[in-house]
This record gives structure tokens, sequence and C-alpha cells, in this order.
């Protein structure tokens, strides 16, 4: 090994700043939202941002805030030094407002020279005499070969020992197109998630009405169906993820699907943007993501040993343990959406087309034939789905529909004997079943009687006494002949007069004996005797009645 004194050395070139600044800040909300970090981790209430662009060769942004501003000593010291690691001098990480503190990396300064190439900073805190402000400029920089930059500085006395806070002043801008206040401002709205802490962010353009950027200013583009709280979320899984109950956030689906720059769930980390807006690896249901945003805090992850956020702030790295085990929690968080927004949707839709139409499509499914009811629901559904087919057209289709399928009661009711209807009307009507096959019962029981004039009084006594090969009445009086003039074999003959008495005695063992001593909600609970039951004991009954209109006594 040759010996020698020379000593090592680390030299840094200053387009080190060019790459970790201009490039990486190169968008204008993502290189202001690192200004307005700085404000809020320097204990701001409020941060103005004013952009102007009236004069094509005076293109500025000037962004002042109230916060505790820095003394020439902080801005030598800390400021001014790239890379500085604040959480490794400030033990509690809290600002003077008690606020976590998110710069973490040092390097957000830089986003300065993504914006423009000559940068003017005022600051001062509270009680000091003077403001210290000094001047960068990019191309300065590029000439030191030193890995040093000293810019130009002065000292302003102030007229009031009170003032605090920073103006920072861009000029020789980059870009050359006008500046779009609102699309700026919503862009800006979605890097942070700070809007309940005091801590107000406004947007203006030549001196205009300002926009103050609130989370409603983000989804304001969003026709919103449902809404769902994480925490709420977080108490359906059955997971034992050890930092669960410390999410927080709401997820919220469109009726129509959402512009693509806002679909996605964004993850936050103490306010700040961690991840950019997405499904967090679950590739499945592509189409419920076209209808899904929201937001999730994650604050939890700052507190971890290793720094889990990309330093653009555009992703976690998700190949950490911390991370990993963060996402699979995550995207069971995920597919729990797909299936309720699922199931929601399905119900409103059929909601929906209960209003429009008038008629209660879900009770009309369920009382059409089982084989009937999937093309039944295609045809509603695709009517209902075509956007050219208002309200009333919709009403007109449906009940049509309606009028060649009716549900099954209303159906059993339109063919029931008119004795029958008249009797079990007003039960059958408010569908207690039970009870409209106990009225029909009566009259069918009290007509074989007048007809019969039998002296029996009980049921079954009355309908055995009345019918049958030896009963009292003839039930095929009218039918002994065939239509060529030809009689019916007795054996036919008496087998339906032995049909209509057992068929009778049936109805009354089977049917009203049940009903009248059971209670009805035990029958229908465990489906001993069910609801259906007693609509075909109800046709049963017609059938019965018409044999007896047709019946003589012998």
């Amino acid at each position: 090994m040759v010996a020698t004194e020379e000593k090592l050395q680390l030299r840094f070139d200053p387009r080190t700043i060019e790459h970790l600044g201009i490039k990486m800040y190169s968008r204008l909300p993502y290189a202001l939202a690192e200004l307005v970090a700085n404000a809020y981790d320097a204990g701001a209430e409020t941060v103005d941002i004013k952009l102007y662009d009236n004069d094509a060769n005076d293109k500025r942004i000037v962004i002042s805030d109230d916060g505790d501003g820095m003394s020439y000593q902080e801005v030598n010291e800390n400021f001014l030094i790239i890379g500085r690691k604040r959480r490794e001098t400030d033990e509690k990480r809290e600002n003077s407002k008690g606020r976590k503190i998110t710069g973490k990396k040092g390097v957000g300064k830089l986003a300065l020279f993504g914006i423009g190439q000559t940068i003017k900073i005022e600051t001062t805190r509270s009680g000091e005499k003077n403001k210290t402000v000094f001047i960068m400029d990019w191309d300065e920089i590029l000439k030191e070969s030193s890995g040093a930059y000293y810019p130009k500085t002065e000292f302003i006395e102030k007229a009031d020992l009170k003032e605090k806070g920073t103006i920072i002043t861009l000029s020789n801008l980059s870009r050359a197109t006008n500046f779009d206040v609102t699309t700026t401002a919503t862009s800006l709205a979605k890097l942070f998630n700070w809007f309940d802490v005091g801590f107000n962010i406004n947007l203006s353009c030549n001196d205009g009405t300002p926009i103050t950027l609130t989370r409603e200013l983000i989804y304001e583009g969003i026709n919103k169906e449902f809404e769902w709280n994480i925490e709420d979320l977080v108490s359906k899984i059955n997971n034992e993820y050890k930092f669960k109950s410390e999410l927080r956030g709401k997820i919220i689906s469109s009726k129509k699907p959402i512009k693509a720059d806002l679909r996605g769930i964004t993850l936050y980390v103490n306010g700040r943007l961690a991840n950019v807006p997405g499904f967090f690896g679950v590739s499945e249901a592509g189409h419920t993501f076209s209808y899904l945003s929201g937001w999730i805090d994650a604050d939890f992850l700052d507190e971890c040993d290793r720094d889990l956020i990309s330093t653009d702030r555009q992703s976690l790295s998700w190949d950490l343990p911390e991370a990993e085990e963060l996402q699979m929690f995550l995207q069971r968080i995920v597919r729990f959406l797909v299936k309720d927004w699922s199931s929601k949707r399905k119900k409103a839709k059929t909601d929906s087309q209960t209003t429009r139409s008038g008629i209660n499509i879900p009770d009309w499914y369920e009382k059409v034939p089982e084989h009937v009811r999937p093309n039944l629901t295609k045809v509603i559904e695709a009517v209902s789905d075509k956007p050219e087919v208002d309200d009333e057209d919709f009403s007109s289709i449906v009940h049509t529909v309606y009028d060649l399928i009716p549900p099954y009661t209303y159906y059993h009711y339109r063919i029931l004997h008119p004795q029958i209807q008249e009797a079990a009307r007003r039960h059958y009507e408010s569908k207690d079943y039970y009870t409209a096959f106990q009225e029909a019962m009566k009259r069918y029981k009290n007509s074989v009687k007048d007809k019969s004039k039998t002296t029996e009084t009980e049921d079954l006594a009355i309908v055995s006494k009345s019918f049958g090969k030896d009963g009292i009445l003839k039930a095929t009086s009218k039918f002994q002949l065939r239509p060529n003039g030809q009689p019916f074999s007795q054996d036919t003959l008496n087998n339906i007069e032995n049909g209509q008495q057992a068929l009778s005695r049936g109805v009354v063992q089977g049917g009203r004996n049940i009903v009248s001593h059971e209670e009805h909600s035990d029958l229908m609970n465990t489906g001993l005797f069910t609801e259906m039951d007693c609509l075909d004991l109800l046709s049963l009954l017609s059938h019965l009645f018409r044999r007896l209109d047709e019946a003589e006594k012998k």
C-alpha cells in the first residue's frame, strides 16, 4: 500500500440541485406543495400563494405565510444546508403549534428551483429587529465549482418587532404558459390532508379572488352516491393488523364513472401525500374502480425506524416489511369495498326503478315464478340502463310488462271464484293470507250448508254429509253426457262426487283446523304451513266452489 498524506474528499456538483430540485419538482403543484409544507412545519395558520402572469416578461409566484419565520442563524445553519434532517436535531418533532413535523429529508427546499431560477426569500422571527433577505440565483449556483454558494444577503429593519413569517418570491420562471388557477388549486389540494387543523391555503392569480383549498375542492366533480368511513370498514374486517385502529379516512363512490385523475384511494401520512391514488395492488373488479375515490390517513408510518416514503412522495417502498403488512390489509379493505359497493348499487338501482315506475320492483320479482324471474329482471334492467328512456317512458314500459307478467298473488286473485274473492278480499289485499283463507273457508262451508240444508254444525260433518256418492248434493248433475250424447261412466261420476267430498274434507282437516288452532307466526317461521299453502288452498276452494255452483240436491 502506498502511503500518502493527502486526505480523501467527497465532492458534489452543483447540478445535484438540478436533479433533486428541477427534475423532481418540475410540476408546479408538487413544487408549491414543498413550500406549503415548510409553512405548515413553521407553525403558520395561513399560506397565501399568488400567481402573476399579466406581464409576459415578469411572471412571478409569491408565497407568504404567517409562521414562525427564521432568524439569520437559522437560515444559515438550517435552511441552507441541503439534506439536513430536522428530525435528528429536534427530539420533540413538533413545531410551535404542536403539529408533527412533516419535513424529513431536507431536500424539499430544492423545489424552489423546480419553479423559477431566481429565488428571493424574506424571513423574520417575532422579537427580532431585522428581516433577513437573501436571493439565490440558479445561473450563479452553476458557476460555483467548490460545492459552496453564497447568496446575496441584506437586512431590513422592521417597523413592528412582532412581525414574523416568510415571503418567497419566485421569478425567471421555467414555464411559458399562463397559469390555470383552478386546476392548480385542485391539484395542490390533492397533495394535502390538512383541512381540519386550522391551516388555510389560499391561491389567487393576478390578485383576483383567492381560492381556498378544501377537501370539497378535490371531490366537487364527483356525483356522490355512497360513502364509507375507514373506521367502519376496519371494524368489519377480521384481521390482526396491529395498526388497523389507527387508520382514518373516507371513501366515496360516484353514480357514474369518475374521471381518471380522481379515481383511486390516496394515502396520506401526517397530512401529506405518501402514495398517489390507487388500489394498492388489487387488480380484480377494475370496473368498480372507475367509481371509487377517497383517502386514508396512516400517520403511524412516520414513526417507523426506516423511511418508507419516496423522496418525491409519490409512493411507499412497498417491498419493505412494514409497508408490505399495510398493503395486505389495505387490499382487504379494497376487496370489501368492491363487494359492498356492488351490493349497495344493486339495491339503489332497484330502489330507483321502484321510484321511477311506481311499482315495487323487488316485491314483483319475488312474486313471479322462479323460471320467469331471470328474464324479467334482464328486461327491466335493460330498459332502466338506457339514458334515452326518461321516467315517464320507463314507467309506461314497466306497467305494460307488469300487466303481462303480474305477481303470482295478483294473477292468483284474478282467477279465484267470485265468492272466494269477496270473502277474502280485505285480508288478501293486506297480505294476511292466513286470515284470507279462513274467511274463504267460512264462506264455502256456509254456502254448502245453505244449499244442502244439512242439520250438521261442524265443518267436517257438513262437507262429509253434503258430498260423496251417497251425499245430499250431486255435483255432476249437469254433466252426465259426453258431447257425442253418450253417458259418462258411473265410475267417473262417482269419482268426481267422492273427490268433492274428499277434497272438501282435506281443506278442513289439512287447512282450516291447522290455521284455526295454531299461531300463524309459528306456522310461517317453521314452514309447516306457509302463506303459499294458504294461496294454494284458496285455489282449491275456488275449484270446490265451482262444483258447488253446479250441484243440485238429489
